[in-house]
């Protein structure tokens, strides 16, 4: 399940560069899919009046800015998981880009 987060008062700034997300057991990089776009994890600092917290956020595009930069992201999801060694909170984003810019273009059209 899929759960959208309101980020309304929340700033988000990148805290190190992105990566390859790679499947556990075969170390390549990871394929969404339902789209078969090639996935990104990002690290990002969420920020709000009660202080900080480290996300690290799937994207299907290499998102196009840098550490210490402040960024937009759209689209934010949480997806709980559990399995037999543990649980967790993955997110994902539909997109991460510059504060003041627009969207880049979708992975494989024309910007």
């Amino acid at each position: 399940m899929r759960l959208k987060i309101n980020i309304e008062g929340i700033r988000f700034m990148v805290t190190k560069a992105h990566e390859p997300k790679l499947d556990h057991n075969t170390k390549q990089q990871k394929v969404d899919k339902s789209t078969g776009a090639l996935q990104w994890k990002s690290q990002i600092m969420a920020l709000d009046e009660s202080g900080g917290e480290i996300l690290t956020i799937t994207t299907d595009f290499e998102p196009k800015v840098n550490v210490g930069e402040f960024v937009r992201v759209d689209g934010l999801v949480a997806m709980p998981w559990s399995t037999e060694t543990g649980s967790g909170v993955a997110f994902r984003a539909g997109h991460i880009g510059p504060l003041n810019g627009s969207k880049p273009a979708e992975p494989g059209k024309a910007a």
